[in-house]
């Protein structure tokens, strides 16, 4: 038998056909060999044929035994031993061309994608096969991404929905406004249309379903300005709360006096005196309902009226002259004194019938309170005649200033008092009074009582 050409990996062994250029376990380069044409045998693994000269079967890699002897080869030094192995690509640069991957151990990288239909290559950068028209990986992803899209805009649009249905809802059904009133008991306009009155006691008024916008509100109550006011309802409002405070309506008074440059007081208090020419006197507005009205002037009885203020009004309070009283003021001031010091004896004394004889039967000012009736007084004094056994009432430094007419007179006087009751109960002090009197069927009688000044008090 004539000789087979063949070559040989020097690391692994193996054979190749003459046109092997490299191993293709290792990657090194085949050598050029002349085998002898030695007999086969079978192998005793797994039958094969395998030559004498084998180490390993080729079928099943097992050891064949004996173990032959190497078979003679020929070296070619002219092909080096191993072949070089090609570096690693740096990134960013581009693989070698098919002319210089002829010299390359390793196959060339295409740039393509397989179609997974039907296994054609494509260019990478395809988005459907040239071949089946199917989706590839850049088709894919777009088609992934549209996908996306379209259900993240699908949600958009289903809460854009569900926000304009609720904001629609919201407008329709409307919020609830309450209104609060003082003082109560005030009627209310919404939007020209009237809603009730607020609540007595807390002056509450509610209305519900109240659409978002715009509203206009009037409340109007008898004695009190009139409130408008316009609010909104926003989208963002639960509820809607309002507070009203009217404003009390102000009356003007205007007396016009005969005789002229006549003053006038209004509930006890000077507000000035009407003109030396014309007697008119345009007061400061006063709250509506009763007033007492008194105009008086020296040498002229005194007019008193009680006028009621619905809006504004004019009166025209006429005085009559007062005859000139011809005693002596000496007397008239001894009299005062002495009906003093009878309301003194009278506290002294405990005694409630005979203590009220010396007051009128109003008083113009009581301490603090105006126009007061006597029986204000007596529940008073019977309080203390009641809780104290012993009192003590001195009156000093007694001043006297009768009016022109002799009938009026101002007294200031000094008073020291000393009350003391069961349980170590006691209260005293001094204080300046000022006390008001008039002659009123022939008797001083008491018309006003107050404190000016307190020098000291113990309880």
């Amino acid at each position: 038998m004539g000789t087979n050409p063949m070559k040989h990996c020097a690391t692994c062994t193996l054979e190749y056909p003459d046109t092997s250029r490299f191993c293709k376990s290792c990657g090194g380069a085949l050598t050029q060999t002349v085998e002898s044409d030695a007999g086969t045998t079978s192998c005793p693994a797994c039958g094969a044929a395998v030559k004498a000269d084998w180490r390993f079967c080729k079928q099943c890699a097992a050891i064949l035994e004996p173990m032959a002897t190497l078979p003679s080869f020929r070296i070619d030094h002219n092909v080096p031993s191993f072949a070089p192995v090609a570096p690693l690509q740096p990134p960013g640069t581009a693989w070698p061309t098919d002319e210089a991957a002829e010299d390359s151990p390793y196959p060339p990288v295409r740039d393509e994608v397989e179609c997974p239909a039907c296994g054609r290559f494509n260019p990478s950068e395809s988005q459907v096969c040239a071949g089946c028209g199917a989706l590839l990986g850049a088709g894919l992803k777009k088609r992934a991404q549209r996908r996306r899209l379209i259900a993240a805009s699908a949600v958009l649009f289903s809460l854009a929905l569900v926000a304009g249905g609720l904001a629609i809802f919201w407008y329709l059904w409307g919020v609830t406004v309450t209104v609060m009133t003082d003082p109560a008991g005030a009627t209310v306009f919404m939007d020209g249309k009237n809603i009730g009155q607020s609540r007595e006691g807390d002056g509450v008024i509610s209305v519900a379903h109240v659409r978002t916008g715009d509203h206009s509100l009037r409340v109007v109550h008898d004695g009190y300005d009139e409130w408008k006011q316009a609010f909104g309802v926003e989208f963002t409002n639960f509820d809607k709360s309002l507070n009203i405070k009217l404003n009390p309506t102000m009356y003007k008074l205007t007396v016009l006096s005969s005789p002229t440059g006549s003053e006038v007081l209004v509930d006890n208090v000077s507000v000035g005196t009407t003109g030396e020419d014309d007697g008119r006197l345009e007061t400061e507005p006063f709250k509506p309902g009763e007033h007492v009205v008194t105009v008086r002037r020296d040498g002229y009885r005194e007019w008193k009226q009680s006028v009621k203020l619905n809006g504004d009004m004019t009166i025209n309070p006429t005085l009559n002259p007062a005859p000139v009283i011809e005693e002596n003021s000496s007397s008239a001031e001894d009299e005062i004194k002495n009906a003093l010091e009878g309301w003194a004896q009278s506290t002294r004394n405990r005694d409630i019938d005979a203590h009220m004889q010396y007051y009128a039967d109003t008083l113009d000012y009581y301490y603090h309170l105006t126009l007061v009736p006597s029986s204000k007084v007596r529940e008073d004094r019977s309080k203390a005649f009641a809780k104290f056994n012993y009192l003590s009432v001195q009156l000093s430094n007694m001043s006297v200033q009768l009016d022109s007419t002799g009938q009026r007179a101002t007294v200031i006087c000094d008073k020291a008092f000393d009350f003391r009751g069961d349980y170590n109960a006691f209260f005293s002090g001094s204080v300046q009074d000022q006390l008001t009197v008039n002659k009123l069927g022939g008797a001083w009688l008491i018309t006003g009582e107050k404190e000016l000044k307190v020098y000291y008090v113990n309880k």
